[in-house]
């Protein structure tokens, strides 16, 4: 069962780099004791090699993540940013996309990893959709849409 709450979402965030967003909902889930203290520094060391940025429209998203090893519960973090923040193109390493959401997947069950890529996939193809997110005016809203979107409980 994957874990998700208002206290997982940084919503209308204003951070200087991606390594500052993949450590601050790293952070969040780690607070709840979903994922180990080194959570967000596996995250960040995969994302240097392997780059999770989408180049989706209207804007760019990311969906970093690590190993299971490092998640006690499986859970999703995201960030909806102010400004965006540069990831790395994951088709692409050499480009950097200005990211306007990230995703955070900790996964302890590989199958459960897939599930819930499968319905993030579904969302990255819908410009709308990803509209309508980022278009949210309050934190509750962003809960709302998300636990309807990707059928959270």
């Amino acid at each position: 069962m994957l874990e998700f709450n208002e206290s997982l979402i940084a919503f209308d965030l204003l951070a200087k780099d991606a390594k500052e967003v993949i450590e601050l909902l790293a952070g969040k889930m780690h607070a709840q004791g979903l994922v180990t203290a080194e959570y967000g520094t596996q995250t960040w060391a995969r994302e240097m090699d392997h780059p999770t940025g989408l180049p989706t429209k209207p804007f760019c998203i990311a969906f970093p993540h690590a190993d299971a090893e490092g998640v006690n519960h499986s859970a999703l973090g995201v960030a909806v940013m102010r400004q965006p923040v540069k990831f790395q193109n994951m088709a692409d390493p050499d480009e950097d996309l200005d990211v306007m959401l990230v995703f955070m997947l900790a996964n302890r069950d590989p199958q459960e990893q897939i599930q819930t890529l499968r319905n993030l996939a579904v969302l990255f193809g819908q410009p709308e959709k990803l509209t309508e997110l980022r278009d949210q005016t309050t934190l509750q809203g962003v809960v709302s849409w998300l636990r309807r979107e990707l059928r959270l409980s």
